[in-house]
């Protein structure tokens, strides 16, 4: 076979392959068996972060797992606070429905604004829950949370 110039059948690479000749194999040994799966779990967990739907990567994504699990208890605020320190604004209709449940007005204030670029790039579509969340705090006593929630019901 190595003298010839005719390229070899998908059958005798797969041969090759097979008897341990061909290149493109596994590493051989337990030590290369183990580096090679390491490299692998980092390039995944690099691929991962890259297609997160979260902003920031692994921190966004740590910082949204947070926030998630915070999500009707004390902590709510904290863990906002923690996300818009770290990340930014939330840019998901999830994460921002989140937000606009915690306590404290700027953050509500940042999650509406959010929501009215969303509008105003044609990206946003209110319904269920998250349309139920604008049309009560358009109705809140404070001005700026209403007109905010007003603007993105119109």
């Amino acid at each position: 076979m190595s003298g010839d110039d005719r390229k070899m059948t998908y059958s005798e690479r797969d041969r090759l392959r097979r008897e341990g000749g061909g290149s493109g194999g596994r590493p051989r040994g337990r030590r290369a068996q183990i580096e090679d799966e390491k490299r692998s779990r980092d390039a995944l967990a690099v691929a991962d972060s890259l297609f997160t739907d979260e902003a920031g990567g692994e921190e966004g994504k740590e910082l949204a797992d947070a926030v998630r699990a915070a999500h009707g208890t004390p902590e709510l605020t904290a863990a906002c606070r923690a996300y818009v320190d770290g990340v930014g604004p939330p840019g998901s209709i999830a994460m921002i429905s989140i937000f606009l449940d915690a306590d404290e007005k700027d953050l509500r204030v940042s999650a509406l604004d959010e929501l009215l670029r969303l509008k105003e790039a044609g990206d946003l579509e209110l319904d269920g829950g998250l349309k139920r969340q604008v049309r009560i705090l358009s109705e809140d006593f404070d001005d700026d949370l209403a007109s905010r929630a007003e603007d993105i019901l119109e």
